[in-house]
Protein backbone atom coordinates (compact mmCIF):
# COMPACT_ATOMS: atom_id res chain seq x y z
CA UNK A 1 0.00 0.00 0.00
CA UNK A 2 1.50 3.45 -0.93
CA UNK A 3 1.55 5.67 2.27
CA UNK A 4 -0.63 8.59 1.21
CA UNK A 5 -3.80 6.37 1.07
CA UNK A 6 -3.56 5.22 4.82
CA UNK A 7 -6.47 6.92 5.64
CA UNK A 8 -6.02 9.83 9.05
CA UNK A 9 -6.44 6.23 11.32
CA UNK A 10 -4.28 4.14 9.86
CA UNK A 11 -1.98 6.84 9.44
CA UNK A 12 -1.19 7.73 13.47
CA UNK A 13 -1.54 3.97 14.24
CA UNK A 14 1.54 3.53 11.84
CA UNK A 15 3.29 6.37 13.30
CA UNK A 16 2.62 5.48 16.81
CA UNK A 17 3.90 2.00 16.23
CA UNK A 18 7.23 3.11 14.50
CA UNK A 19 6.25 1.25 11.39
CA UNK A 20 6.03 4.71 9.06
CA UNK A 21 7.78 7.95 9.41
CA UNK A 22 6.45 11.10 9.51
CA UNK A 23 8.99 12.36 6.90
CA UNK A 24 8.15 9.24 4.62
CA UNK A 25 4.25 9.74 5.16
CA UNK A 26 4.79 13.65 3.91
CA UNK A 27 6.84 13.09 1.45
CA UNK A 28 4.44 10.40 -0.29
CA UNK A 29 2.10 12.79 0.10
CA UNK A 30 4.37 15.34 -2.11
CA UNK A 31 4.86 12.59 -4.58
CA UNK A 32 1.37 12.50 -5.76
CA UNK A 33 0.65 16.32 -5.43
CA UNK A 34 3.69 16.56 -7.75
CA UNK A 35 1.68 13.59 -10.13
CA UNK A 36 -1.30 14.91 -10.28
CA UNK A 37 -1.82 18.57 -8.91
CA UNK A 38 -1.35 19.86 -12.31
CA UNK A 39 -4.87 18.83 -13.30
CA UNK A 40 -6.68 19.05 -9.94
CA UNK A 41 -4.97 22.08 -8.69
CA UNK A 42 -6.42 21.77 -4.96
CA UNK A 43 -3.59 23.77 -3.29
CA UNK A 44 -2.95 27.47 -3.33
CA UNK A 45 0.44 27.71 -1.36
CA UNK A 46 3.15 24.73 -0.13
CA UNK A 47 5.95 24.88 1.43
CA UNK A 48 7.82 21.65 0.75
CA UNK A 49 10.91 22.58 2.87
CA UNK A 50 8.96 23.89 6.23
CA UNK A 51 6.75 20.48 5.81
CA UNK A 52 9.65 18.13 5.52
CA UNK A 53 11.75 20.30 8.29
CA UNK A 54 8.27 20.17 10.47
CA UNK A 55 8.32 15.92 9.88
CA UNK A 56 11.93 15.74 10.79
CA UNK A 57 11.50 17.26 14.09
CA UNK A 58 8.23 15.06 14.74
CA UNK A 59 10.66 12.22 14.43
CA UNK A 60 12.95 12.87 17.05
CA UNK A 61 10.35 12.93 19.41
CA UNK A 62 8.35 10.67 21.21
CA UNK A 63 4.90 10.54 19.70
CA UNK A 64 2.50 12.52 22.23
CA UNK A 65 -0.40 14.21 20.61
CA UNK A 66 -3.29 12.45 18.44
CA UNK A 67 -2.13 13.81 15.02
CA UNK A 68 1.60 13.14 15.85
CA UNK A 69 3.62 13.27 12.38
CA UNK A 70 0.11 13.55 10.54
CA UNK A 71 -0.20 15.90 6.84
CA UNK A 72 -3.10 18.06 6.89
CA UNK A 73 -4.44 21.08 4.46
CA UNK A 74 -5.65 24.27 6.06
CA UNK A 75 -8.32 25.98 3.95
CA UNK A 76 -7.10 29.08 2.87
CA UNK A 77 -10.03 31.37 4.66
CA UNK A 78 -8.17 29.97 7.81
CA UNK A 79 -5.29 32.52 9.08
CA UNK A 80 -1.73 30.70 9.07
CA UNK A 81 1.72 32.64 9.64
CA UNK A 82 4.30 30.77 7.83
CA UNK A 83 1.92 30.91 4.47
CA UNK A 84 -0.12 33.71 3.07
CA UNK A 85 -3.61 33.31 3.75
CA UNK A 86 -5.73 35.11 0.63
CA UNK A 87 -8.78 34.57 1.58
CA UNK A 88 -9.49 33.12 -2.46
CA UNK A 89 -10.00 36.79 -2.99
CA UNK A 90 -7.88 39.13 -5.00
CA UNK A 91 -7.99 41.84 -2.44
CA UNK A 92 -5.86 39.87 -0.18
CA UNK A 93 -2.95 38.70 -2.69
CA UNK A 94 0.11 37.85 -0.69
CA UNK A 95 -1.79 38.49 3.24
CA UNK A 96 0.51 37.35 5.77
CA UNK A 97 -1.93 37.49 9.48
CA UNK A 98 -0.22 38.52 12.06
CA UNK A 99 -1.34 35.05 14.21
CA UNK A 100 -2.40 31.52 13.49
CA UNK A 101 -6.04 30.70 13.88
CA UNK A 102 -6.80 28.60 16.78
CA UNK A 103 -7.68 24.92 14.72
CA UNK A 104 -3.99 25.68 13.22
CA UNK A 105 -2.00 26.43 16.80
CA UNK A 106 -4.35 23.01 17.99
CA UNK A 107 -3.36 20.46 15.50
CA UNK A 108 -0.19 21.54 15.47
CA UNK A 109 0.00 21.09 19.44
CA UNK A 110 -1.30 17.27 18.85
CA UNK A 111 1.76 16.55 16.64
CA UNK A 112 -0.09 17.57 12.76
CA UNK A 113 2.53 19.14 9.96
CA UNK A 114 1.18 21.71 8.13
CA UNK A 115 1.28 20.40 4.18
CA UNK A 116 -0.34 23.78 2.81
CA UNK A 117 -2.87 25.55 2.13
CA UNK A 118 -5.99 24.32 0.07
CA UNK A 119 -8.08 26.13 -2.50
CA UNK A 120 -11.25 27.79 -1.44
CA UNK A 121 -13.86 30.34 -3.34
CA UNK A 122 -13.71 33.98 -2.08
CA UNK A 123 -14.58 34.31 1.13
CA UNK A 124 -16.41 31.39 0.96
CA UNK A 125 -18.87 31.95 -1.52
CA UNK A 126 -19.76 30.99 -5.01
CA UNK A 127 -16.99 31.52 -7.27
CA UNK A 128 -15.55 28.65 -8.52
CA UNK A 129 -11.97 28.34 -7.70
CA UNK A 130 -9.28 25.97 -10.37
CA UNK A 131 -9.85 23.09 -8.62
CA UNK A 132 -11.03 19.83 -10.45
CA UNK A 133 -12.87 17.21 -8.93
CA UNK A 134 -10.69 14.08 -9.20
CA UNK A 135 -12.85 11.69 -10.28
CA UNK A 136 -13.44 13.72 -13.86
CA UNK A 137 -11.30 17.00 -14.05
CA UNK A 138 -13.94 18.81 -15.94
CA UNK A 139 -16.39 18.04 -13.07
CA UNK A 140 -16.42 20.76 -10.00
CA UNK A 141 -15.10 19.53 -6.40
CA UNK A 142 -17.72 21.58 -4.87
CA UNK A 143 -17.56 24.72 -2.41
CA UNK A 144 -16.72 26.61 -0.91
CA UNK A 145 -13.79 23.72 0.35
CA UNK A 146 -13.06 22.68 -3.18
CA UNK A 147 -9.19 22.18 -2.64
CA UNK A 148 -9.77 20.36 0.77
CA UNK A 149 -12.39 17.90 -0.49
CA UNK A 150 -10.24 17.33 -3.45
CA UNK A 151 -6.92 16.93 -2.04
CA UNK A 152 -8.11 13.92 0.48
CA UNK A 153 -10.07 12.20 -2.43
CA UNK A 154 -6.98 12.22 -4.43
CA UNK A 155 -5.23 10.65 -1.42
CA UNK A 156 -2.97 14.55 -1.67
CA UNK A 157 -3.49 14.37 2.59
CA UNK A 158 -5.05 12.06 4.59
CA UNK A 159 -7.65 15.46 6.13
CA UNK A 160 -8.18 18.78 5.77
CA UNK A 161 -10.10 21.71 7.29
CA UNK A 162 -13.01 22.73 5.56
CA UNK A 163 -15.90 25.04 6.45
CA UNK A 164 -19.43 25.42 5.94
CA UNK A 165 -21.86 28.05 6.06
CA UNK A 166 -24.09 26.67 3.49
CA UNK A 167 -23.18 23.61 2.62
CA UNK A 168 -19.70 24.01 1.89
CA UNK A 169 -18.41 20.92 4.18
CA UNK A 170 -20.83 18.46 3.30
CA UNK A 171 -21.14 19.42 -0.56
CA UNK A 172 -17.39 18.89 -1.84
CA UNK A 173 -17.24 16.04 0.28
CA UNK A 174 -19.97 14.14 -1.09
CA UNK A 175 -19.50 15.29 -4.82
CA UNK A 176 -15.69 13.81 -3.97
CA UNK A 177 -16.87 10.82 -3.05
CA UNK A 178 -15.21 11.31 1.08
CA UNK A 179 -16.53 11.79 4.83
CA UNK A 180 -17.52 15.95 5.59
CA UNK A 181 -18.20 16.29 9.26
CA UNK A 182 -19.56 19.52 10.15
CA UNK A 183 -20.02 19.62 14.28
CA UNK A 184 -22.67 21.24 15.79
CA UNK A 185 -22.40 25.15 15.67
CA UNK A 186 -20.16 26.59 17.93
CA UNK A 187 -18.38 23.16 19.04
CA UNK A 188 -14.76 24.77 17.13
CA UNK A 189 -13.43 27.89 17.90
CA UNK A 190 -13.56 30.32 14.86
CA UNK A 191 -10.67 32.42 15.87
CA UNK A 192 -8.24 33.25 12.83
CA UNK A 193 -11.49 32.29 10.59
CA UNK A 194 -12.47 34.96 8.12
CA UNK A 195 -15.52 35.60 9.04
CA UNK A 196 -19.28 35.10 6.89
CA UNK A 197 -21.67 34.67 9.30
CA UNK A 198 -21.74 34.56 13.09
CA UNK A 199 -25.16 32.61 12.71
CA UNK A 200 -23.99 30.07 10.26
CA UNK A 201 -20.13 29.63 9.85
CA UNK A 202 -18.99 26.75 11.49
CA UNK A 203 -15.29 24.55 11.19
CA UNK A 204 -14.95 21.24 10.01
CA UNK A 205 -13.02 18.35 8.68
CA UNK A 206 -13.10 16.09 5.26
CA UNK A 207 -11.57 12.71 5.75
CA UNK A 208 -11.31 9.41 3.94
CA UNK A 209 -12.88 7.43 6.73
CA UNK A 210 -15.51 8.35 9.76
CA UNK A 211 -13.21 6.52 12.36
CA UNK A 212 -11.05 9.39 11.57
CA UNK A 213 -13.01 12.21 12.56
CA UNK A 214 -12.80 11.02 16.31
CA UNK A 215 -8.86 11.51 15.61
CA UNK A 216 -9.65 14.97 14.71
CA UNK A 217 -12.12 15.60 17.63
CA UNK A 218 -9.69 14.10 19.91
CA UNK A 219 -6.90 16.71 18.71
CA UNK A 220 -9.48 19.54 18.94
CA UNK A 221 -11.59 19.37 21.67
CA UNK A 222 -9.38 16.91 23.94
CA UNK A 223 -11.68 14.46 24.17
CA UNK A 224 -11.38 10.56 24.05
CA UNK A 225 -10.08 8.85 20.09
CA UNK A 226 -12.03 5.65 21.14
CA UNK A 227 -15.11 6.71 22.72
CA UNK A 228 -17.21 4.70 24.12
CA UNK A 229 -20.43 3.46 22.66
CA UNK A 230 -23.13 5.58 23.10
CA UNK A 231 -24.91 4.97 20.25
CA UNK A 232 -27.60 2.02 20.63
CA UNK A 233 -26.97 -1.16 19.63
CA UNK A 234 -30.05 -0.83 16.96
CA UNK A 235 -29.83 2.31 15.94
CA UNK A 236 -32.71 4.28 14.77
CA UNK A 237 -33.01 5.94 11.97
CA UNK A 238 -35.30 8.73 10.43
CA UNK A 239 -35.51 8.73 6.82
CA UNK A 240 -36.30 12.20 5.39
CA UNK A 241 -37.45 13.29 2.21
CA UNK A 242 -36.83 17.15 3.00
CA UNK A 243 -39.41 19.78 1.63
CA UNK A 244 -36.65 19.64 -1.51
CA UNK A 245 -36.87 16.38 -2.49
CA UNK A 246 -38.29 16.90 -5.87
CA UNK A 247 -34.80 19.31 -6.48
CA UNK A 248 -33.03 15.46 -6.13
CA UNK A 249 -32.00 14.04 -9.42
CA UNK A 250 -33.88 10.18 -9.79
CA UNK A 251 -30.42 8.73 -9.00
CA UNK A 252 -30.20 10.59 -5.61
CA UNK A 253 -34.01 9.58 -4.87
CA UNK A 254 -33.34 5.87 -6.01
CA UNK A 255 -29.94 5.72 -3.86
CA UNK A 256 -31.82 7.17 -0.68
CA UNK A 257 -34.76 3.93 -0.78
CA UNK A 258 -32.57 1.99 -1.66
CA UNK A 259 -30.02 2.86 1.27
CA UNK A 260 -32.95 2.72 3.88
CA UNK A 261 -34.69 -0.89 2.49
CA UNK A 262 -30.52 -2.28 2.76
CA UNK A 263 -30.15 -0.57 6.30
CA UNK A 264 -33.50 -1.89 7.79
CA UNK A 265 -33.00 -5.31 6.55
CA UNK A 266 -29.53 -5.27 8.25
CA UNK A 267 -31.08 -4.43 11.97
CA UNK A 268 -31.44 -0.53 11.75
CA UNK A 269 -34.58 0.46 12.89
CA UNK A 270 -35.32 2.94 10.03
CA UNK A 271 -38.80 5.17 9.58
CA UNK A 272 -39.80 7.98 7.13
CA UNK A 273 -40.68 10.99 9.02
CA UNK A 274 -41.87 13.83 7.94
CA UNK A 275 -40.97 17.52 8.89
CA UNK A 276 -43.25 20.38 9.60
CA UNK A 277 -45.06 22.62 6.05
CA UNK A 278 -42.94 25.57 7.54
CA UNK A 279 -39.48 23.91 7.08
CA UNK A 280 -40.43 24.47 3.24
CA UNK A 281 -39.27 27.98 4.12
CA UNK A 282 -35.81 27.61 5.88
CA UNK A 283 -33.74 27.50 3.20
CA UNK A 284 -35.06 31.80 1.75
CA UNK A 285 -34.67 31.96 6.12
CA UNK A 286 -30.79 31.01 5.94
CA UNK A 287 -30.32 32.70 2.86
CA UNK A 288 -31.87 36.56 4.21
CA UNK A 289 -29.37 35.70 7.52
CA UNK A 290 -26.52 34.84 5.43
CA UNK A 291 -26.50 37.42 2.88
CA UNK A 292 -27.09 40.85 5.82
CA UNK A 293 -24.38 39.04 8.50
CA UNK A 294 -22.32 38.50 4.51
CA UNK A 295 -22.55 42.21 4.19
CA UNK A 296 -21.85 43.69 7.61
CA UNK A 297 -18.56 41.10 7.55
CA UNK A 298 -17.88 42.57 4.44
CA UNK A 299 -17.96 46.17 4.44
CA UNK A 300 -14.09 46.74 4.08
CA UNK A 301 -14.10 44.26 0.99
CA UNK A 302 -17.45 46.17 -0.46
CA UNK A 303 -15.19 49.37 -0.12
CA UNK A 304 -14.99 51.62 -3.25
CA UNK A 305 -10.99 50.71 -3.01
CA UNK A 306 -11.83 47.24 -2.80
CA UNK A 307 -15.09 46.63 -5.03
CA UNK A 308 -13.69 46.28 -7.94
CA UNK A 309 -11.54 43.48 -7.29
CA UNK A 310 -14.52 41.44 -5.79
CA UNK A 311 -16.40 38.63 -7.87
CA UNK A 312 -20.08 39.39 -9.42
CA UNK A 313 -21.00 36.48 -7.28
CA UNK A 314 -19.61 37.78 -4.03
CA UNK A 315 -21.02 41.39 -4.70
CA UNK A 316 -24.21 39.86 -5.64
CA UNK A 317 -24.37 38.61 -1.93
CA UNK A 318 -23.13 41.31 -0.11
CA UNK A 319 -25.38 43.66 -2.29
CA UNK A 320 -28.52 41.17 -1.47
CA UNK A 321 -27.98 41.51 2.27
CA UNK A 322 -28.06 45.54 2.24
CA UNK A 323 -30.95 45.10 0.95
CA UNK A 324 -32.19 43.07 4.05
CA UNK A 325 -33.63 45.38 6.88
CA UNK A 326 -32.96 44.98 10.25
CA UNK A 327 -36.61 44.28 10.99
CA UNK A 328 -36.84 41.31 8.82
CA UNK A 329 -33.07 40.00 9.62
CA UNK A 330 -34.57 40.19 13.36
CA UNK A 331 -37.76 38.04 11.94
CA UNK A 332 -36.25 35.89 10.29
CA UNK A 333 -33.59 34.81 13.69
CA UNK A 334 -37.20 34.45 15.22
CA UNK A 335 -38.10 31.84 12.96
CA UNK A 336 -34.71 30.03 13.14
CA UNK A 337 -35.28 29.56 16.85
CA UNK A 338 -38.63 28.42 16.54
CA UNK A 339 -37.82 25.63 13.63
CA UNK A 340 -34.93 24.70 16.01
CA UNK A 341 -37.93 23.82 18.87
CA UNK A 342 -39.29 22.18 15.65
CA UNK A 343 -36.39 19.83 15.15
CA UNK A 344 -35.26 19.06 17.94
CA UNK A 345 -39.00 17.23 18.82
CA UNK A 346 -39.32 15.47 15.47
CA UNK A 347 -35.58 14.30 15.96
CA UNK A 348 -36.24 12.91 19.79
CA UNK A 349 -37.15 9.37 18.93
CA UNK A 350 -34.23 9.15 16.62
CA UNK A 351 -30.47 8.26 16.96
CA UNK A 352 -29.90 10.06 13.38
CA UNK A 353 -31.60 11.54 10.52
CA UNK A 354 -30.81 9.86 6.76
CA UNK A 355 -31.64 12.73 4.03
CA UNK A 356 -30.32 13.87 0.88
CA UNK A 357 -26.81 15.60 0.77
CA UNK A 358 -26.58 16.43 -2.97
CA UNK A 359 -28.77 17.03 -5.60
CA UNK A 360 -26.79 14.24 -7.85
CA UNK A 361 -23.50 13.95 -9.53
CA UNK A 362 -20.88 16.82 -9.61
CA UNK A 363 -22.08 19.45 -11.90
CA UNK A 364 -19.46 20.89 -14.41
CA UNK A 365 -16.51 23.30 -13.30
CA UNK A 366 -18.31 26.50 -13.99
CA UNK A 367 -20.63 26.58 -10.80
CA UNK A 368 -19.69 24.84 -7.17
CA UNK A 369 -23.18 23.20 -7.39
CA UNK A 370 -26.51 23.69 -5.61
CA UNK A 371 -26.63 23.75 -1.64
CA UNK A 372 -30.30 23.19 -1.32
CA UNK A 373 -30.01 20.08 0.56
CA UNK A 374 -27.79 21.76 3.20
CA UNK A 375 -28.84 24.69 4.07
CA UNK A 376 -31.40 24.26 6.43
CA UNK A 377 -29.02 21.66 8.78
CA UNK A 378 -26.42 24.96 8.74
CA UNK A 379 -29.28 27.29 9.89
CA UNK A 380 -30.43 24.81 12.46
CA UNK A 381 -26.84 24.21 13.86
CA UNK A 382 -27.33 20.63 13.72
CA UNK A 383 -24.29 18.15 13.57
CA UNK A 384 -24.11 16.96 9.50
CA UNK A 385 -21.95 13.89 8.11
CA UNK A 386 -22.26 13.30 4.51
CA UNK A 387 -20.74 9.42 3.56
CA UNK A 388 -20.11 8.59 -0.06
CA UNK A 389 -22.28 5.77 -1.29
CA UNK A 390 -22.89 4.85 -4.55
CA UNK A 391 -22.04 6.15 -7.98
CA UNK A 392 -24.60 8.34 -10.67
CA UNK A 393 -24.68 7.69 -14.03
CA UNK A 394 -21.67 9.23 -15.27
CA UNK A 395 -19.49 7.06 -12.64
CA UNK A 396 -19.42 10.32 -10.61
CA UNK A 397 -19.52 9.77 -6.57
CA UNK A 398 -23.08 10.51 -4.74
CA UNK A 399 -23.62 11.02 -1.15
CA UNK A 400 -26.07 10.33 1.55
CA UNK A 401 -25.95 12.79 5.14
CA UNK A 402 -27.07 12.10 8.16
CA UNK A 403 -28.13 14.55 11.00
CA UNK A 404 -29.07 14.47 14.12
CA UNK A 405 -30.31 16.40 17.76
CA UNK A 406 -27.89 19.73 18.32
CA UNK A 407 -24.78 18.43 20.23
CA UNK A 408 -25.48 14.78 19.56
CA UNK A 409 -21.83 14.77 17.25
CA UNK A 410 -20.80 11.60 18.90
CA UNK A 411 -23.79 9.50 18.66
CA UNK A 412 -24.02 10.81 15.36
CA UNK A 413 -20.47 10.07 14.23
CA UNK A 414 -20.93 6.44 16.07
CA UNK A 415 -24.34 5.89 13.93
CA UNK A 416 -22.49 6.90 10.73
CA UNK A 417 -19.83 4.65 11.09
CA UNK A 418 -22.03 1.63 11.85
CA UNK A 419 -23.62 2.64 8.51
CA UNK A 420 -20.27 2.86 6.61
CA UNK A 421 -19.31 -0.75 7.73
CA UNK A 422 -22.55 -1.96 6.56
CA UNK A 423 -22.62 -0.72 3.69
CA UNK A 424 -19.13 -1.59 3.00
CA UNK A 425 -20.24 -4.60 4.33
CA UNK A 426 -22.28 -5.40 1.41
CA UNK A 427 -20.38 -4.18 -1.41
CA UNK A 428 -17.56 -6.42 -0.46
Amino acid sequence: MKLNTLSLSEAVDAINARKVTSVELVQACFERIEERDSDIKAWTRIDRKAALAEARSRDREAPTGPLHGIPIGVKDIIDTVHLPTEYGSQIYRGYRPGREAACVELVRRAGAVILGKTVTTEFALYRPGPTANPHGFDRTPGGSSSGSAAAVADFQVPVAFGTQTSGSIIRPAAFCGVVGYKPSFGTLSLDGIKPLSQTLDTLGFITRKVRDQFVMRSALLGVERNPALFATAKPRLGFLRTPFWEAASPDTRRLLEETARTLAGSGFAVEEVTCPASFGDLNDLHAKVMAFETARNCVSEYSESNRPLLDEKSRQVIEAGWAVSADEYQTCRMGVGAARLQFAELVRDFDAIMTPAIVGEAPPKDTTGDPVFCRIWSLLGVPAVTLPVGRGPHGLPLGIQFVARYDDDLRLLQVCEAVEKQLEGGRS
